[in-house]
C-alpha cells in the first residue's frame, strides 16, 4: 500500500505541472470514487473502502500542493534575485542628484 501512495503522490505532483486546479479536482474526485468502489465490490467494508479512497485523495492532492509550493518557492527566489540585479544593471539618461 506504501507504493500505491508513493505512485499517488507522483502522479499528483506531475499533474500539477500542466493541469488546471478544477480539472485536477475532478480527475481526484473519479479516483476516489473509482478506488471506493472497486475495493467495496473486491469485499471490503463501505466505511474502509470509503476511508482508503479519501486516503488516495489527499495524497493526490498533496502531491499537487507540494509541486505548486516548490515551484513557487523557485519562482519567487528567482523573481527576487532579479530585482537585486535589475538597478545594478539599469542605466538612466539622468543624473543622480
Amino acid at each position: 500500500m506504501g507504493w500505491a501512495l508513493l505512485v499517488s503522490f507522483l502522479i499528483g505532483a506531475i499533474c500539477a505541472l500542466r493541469a488546471p486546479v478544477l480539472i485536477f479536482a475532478l480527475i481526484v474526485l473519479v479516483v476516489m470514487i473509482a478506488y471506493a468502489g472497486v475495493s467495496y465490490t473486491n469485499g471490503s467494508p463501505l466505511m474502509h473502502a470509503i476511508a482508503w479512497g479519501f486516503v488516495f485523495a489527499v495524497v493526490l492532492e498533496a502531491g499537487y500542493v507540494f509541486a505548486h509550493v516548490l515551484l513557487h518557492s523557485f519562482y519567487t527566489r528567482r523573481e527576487s534575485d532579479a530585482e537585486k540585479r535589475a538597478p545594478q544593471q539599469a542605466q538612466s539618461k539622468y543624473h543622480a542628484d
